[in-house]
């Protein structure tokens, strides 16, 4: 419940951070940012490294407006062709499923995302890009 408070809290960002895709009747949000904007308590719960130099990616699925669980994996890459296979976890809470991955960065870099997530009942992967520069 926490980590969905602490979510909510970071909604106002949403302009800067947060997108969102619709794909096959599925809303599949989408947002990394710095995990020390995660509280000591909640990221202590959910097992995430708080530093400077490490970011959280969020994925969140939703099916005509109720989560819905997914199968979620991926990559990126860094300025300097590095790929880094991304690991997620899923938080399910009573009325929201995430997935997030906590990761290293450098202290100035931009990385090349590619998720695959493929929502329960799908048999394809909506395969998702995009770029962020730390």
């Amino acid at each position: 419940m926490l980590l969905y408070l602490l979510l909510g809290l970071l909604a106002p960002l949403a302009p800067l951070s947060a997108e969102m895709v619709q794909w096959r009747g599925y809303d599949i949000h989408y947002t990394t940012f710095n995990s020390l904007l995660i509280p000591q308590e909640v990221a202590k719960a959910h097992n995430i490294v708080r530093s400077k130099l490490r970011i959280v990616t969020n994925i969140s699925v939703l099916h005509d407006g109720e989560p819905s669980k997914a199968k979620v994996t991926g990559v990126n890459t860094n300025l300097l062709s590095q790929l880094f296979t991304m690991s997620f976890d899923e938080v399910t809470e009573k009325t929201a499923v995430y997935y997030l991955s906590n990761q290293l960065i450098d202290e100035r870099d931009t990385l090349r995302f590619t998720l695959q997530i493929t929502p329960d009942g799908q048999s394809e992967a909506l395969e998702l890009k995009f770029v962020r520069q730390y």
